[in-house]
This record gives structure tokens, sequence and C-alpha cells, in this order.
């Protein structure tokens, strides 16, 4: 009986992946644990491995392109030569091109007029139809234009010749190319556009006093060989601030509250492909320098591609910092299943009153966005309310950190 190779559910949320690469060609044999493809996922590019020894027999046909399902089978070891991957769980590929001769399509097509026949069509999109004259189609092609972006003025929305003069910013622009997006993009694309969608985001904002953490860290990066950064601190800060309430250690999953015991955050690494959000586990109990050792090498390997699922799957809450590019406030995306995210603005030096008198000192703006289903309002402002008392009183963070000396 044939070993059937599925496509794996790499994290909670990952619903399908693409395959990168084959490591393995048909005829190969290969023993369990050995790497046969690389699957690209909305978060990293992931090994694939052989479940059992054998020889491989099936691959199945696919495209950079294509998404494939999670639990579809991708191979088959030692298959018979008249089986078929598709026998199996009959796949279907998410492809670019559609079938336009389906039944459906010609019960479409049978109210419109002869301009609207099979060759004036150009794609169909959640059963409506791009229409477009041939005419339009050639130079569409001719001038590398994307008539998705053209709004029709003919009949039944067809796109003419005119629309495309009137719309002749879209091509002919030699200033202008045409990118395709990695898959990692697109998911990540498709998966935002969802996650704002249909999770209830609500913000509040806080403006923090800054100096005396920025003293602390002065202090300690002067008589330690470790170089702590703000986003270490702040780390740390977050999960003390949770610790203080438990009841937003949540996520939101399938119409349940599911409550955490460990607080583990998961800090925002920005990727050339796209951001992965890799997880320091139990930091409420990690020394601060332990942390920053800890970022570094999570940092290091999301650079690589190197993290593992456990390494970035988890947590209830996000860290992301956009300080060192001088962005002073901003509004993140919740990364479900988790029920908040802190966006983290740079540190800005200005006029502040202080015990009734003005003074010069350094403020830092933070946002967070919570999920409404799990979190009231004022339940994540006090969670950010006791994030901010931290930051400002950080003998808090000195205090809960083991692996630091008297300073």
């Amino acid at each position: 009986m044939a070993i059937k190779v599925l496509m794996p559910a790499l994290s909670p949320t990952m619903s399908e992946g693409v395959i990168n690469k084959w490591m393995v060609k048909v005829g190969d044999n290969v023993s369990a644990g050995d790497v046969i493809a690389e699957i690209e996922t909305d978060k990293a590019t992931m090994e694939v491995e052989a479940v059992d020894e054998g020889q491989i027999t099936h691959i199945i046909k696919s495209s950079p392109s294509d998404s494939i399902k999670v639990n579809s089978v991708i191979a088959l070891i030692d298959g018979k030569k008249d089986e078929k991957i598709e026998d199996y769980n009959n796949l279907t590929l998410n492809k670019k091109n559609e079938d336009l001769n389906s039944s459906k399509n010609i019960k479409n097509q049978s109210s419109y007029s002869k301009e609207n026949s099979d060759e004036n069509i150009v794609f169909k999109d959640n059963n409506k139809f791009l229409l477009a004259s041939p005419l339009v189609k050639k130079i569409s092609k001719e001038n590398n234009i994307d008539l998705k972006l053209i709004k029709g003025s003919g009949p039944h929305g067809r796109i003419i010749k005119r629309d495309l003069k009137q719309n002749k910013d879209s091509f002919n622009d030699e200033n202008k190319t045409i990118i395709e997006p990695s898959s990692i993009r697109k998911i990540i694309a498709e998966r935002t556009t969802r996650t704002k969608n249909e999770v209830p985001h609500f913000y509040l904002t806080i403006e923090t006093r800054m100096d005396r953490l920025i003293s602390l860290r002065n202090k300690i990066n002067i008589s330690s060989k470790i170089k702590v950064s703000f986003n270490d601190l702040i780390v740390k800060a977050c999960a003390l601030a949770i610790k203080k309430n438990p009841e937003t250690n949540v996520s939101w999953i399938n119409n349940k509250i599911y409550k955490y015991k460990n607080i583990d955050i998961a800090i925002a690494v920005a990727l050339k492909e796209g951001l992965i959000t890799p997880i320091v586990k139990n930091a409420d109990k990690k020394g601060l320098f332990n942390i920053s050792l800890e970022i570094k090498e999570l940092v290091k390997k999301a650079n690589q591609n190197r993290l593992l699922p456990d390494e970035y799957n988890g947590g209830s809450i996000t860290i992301s910092n956009l300080g060192m590019f001088g962005i002073t406030e901003f509004q993140a995306i919740i990364n479900p299943p988790q029920s908040s995210i802190i966006a983290v603005g740079s540190i800005l030096k200005k006029p502040v009153i202080y015990k009734n008198k003005l003074d010069i000192g350094h403020v830092m703006k933070s946002t967070i966005s919570a999920d409404h289903r799990s979190l009231d309002g004022a339940v994540a402002a006090k969670l950010l309310k006791d994030f901010n008392d931290i930051l400002e009183d950080p003998f808090q963070i000195w205090l809960n950190s083991n692996d630091m000396e008297v300073i």
C-alpha cells in the first residue's frame, strides 16, 4: 500500500502551503527523516521529511503560484503505477486561471450578447467575468497592461480601447514595473486582509516618560559585556505587565477563549519576504540578559529561514517596534489567534510637565491593538497602564531579572 506524504500544518493558522522546491524526484529512494521538499507558509520556509522509507513513485504537479491545502497528498512512496494522487484527495490547486468552460460559465454567457463570447473573456473571478475586446487584449499584451486595474465602460463593464486611453498611466510608463509578489507576501496579504475584516480591533495609546529607563540601560551597558536594547527592556516590561493582568494572556479560537499559564511574548521581525513573529517563551521568568541573547538568536535564525514552528507559534501578544525608523506612533494589526499587539514608537526629547514645572524629558508612545472579542477596553487599558508604569519605574525590571548584578 502506498505511503502518503501530506501537506503539513506547520502552524495553528496555516490552511495551505506552497511547494517551493522538491529535493527529490520520481524514482529516488528515501529513508524516514530525509528532506524531500521545501514548503512556504505564511510565516517561513520549512522542510518536509519523508515519513517512511521507500521509493518516490508520485509527486504532485504544481508551480510556485499554486497553494495546496493542508493534509492534501503531495507525494506517494511505493505507490502503484496506475495510481494517481488526485484519487486520494481530489486535490484542487488554486490556479490563477480557472476553467472558463464550466457549465456555470456557459449558463452565465447565455445572457450576454455576441460581444461577450469566449473571445472577449479575459478571466473569471468570484463568478464575475472580466470582458475585453480582442483588440484590447492585443494592446494590453503588447504593452504589459494589467486589465484588472482598468474599469470598463462598455456593455456589461466590457473594456474597450477608449478605456485604455483614459487609463494610459497604467501602461507605457517606463517608470513602472509589475512585481509578482512572493508566495509568503501573498499569504500575508490574504491573512492581514481577513484579520482586519474579521477581528474587531480597538486601539489605546499612552505616552511614557523614558528618562529612568534610558538611565538604567546606560548603566547596564557600561558595566556588562552583554548589551541590551530598548526592545529587550520593552519585552520584559510587557511580560511583567501581563503577569499583573493574567486575564489578558488569552486567545480567541473557534468562539472560545483560551487562557495561557505561560507568558510568551512575540516580537515582530521584518524580513525581505515579509514579516515573522518569533516567540520569547516564559519571558516573565527570564532575566534581561537571557532575553537579550535569545532575541538576537531568534532574529538571526529568522533572517536565515531556520526558525522551527515551535519558535514562531504561540503567545498571546506581539511587540512591534518601529522606533528605529523615527516612527512616533502607529497602529498594528493583530496576529491571530493572539488577542493583542503593542506598537512602539521612537523615543523623543520634548518639553514635559513634571511636578508642576516645565522640564525637558524623553517620551515614547505605545499603542495597543486589542481584539474586542476576548478583551474589553478597561482590561486592555489596565494592561497598557501597567506596561507604562513599569517602563517609568524600571527598578521592577531589574528586580525581576535574576541574571543581573547590582548596578
